[in-house]
């Protein structure tokens, strides 16, 4: 359990020192929706980077969301 902990810490970071080694500017995350009963909620969180559009993921967490917004930003940006 703890090494996932760890890769999702990862994704956000390594998009954050992407988006400012390359931009000069952190990424924009954004709540996009909290949904489902209140002991099971699922939150869609985007991200953005300087002139693209936004990653969209959801997760358990809004952190969770986050991280998963983080590596599907970074899928998309290292295909480039």
């Amino acid at each position: 359990m703890k090494k996932s902990i760890v890769t999702e810490i990862d994704a956000k970071t390594k998009l954050q020192e992407l988006t400012l080694k390359n931009f000069k500017k952190l990424p924009t995350y954004k709540l996009i929706s909290n949904t489902g009963p209140r002991h099971k909620p699922i939150f869609k969180v985007g991200v953005k980077l300087p002139n693209t559009k936004y990653f969209i993921a959801t997760g358990k967490s809004k952190k969770e969301a986050e991280q998963n917004a983080a590596i599907e930003c970074l899928k998309n940006t290292n295909k480039k």
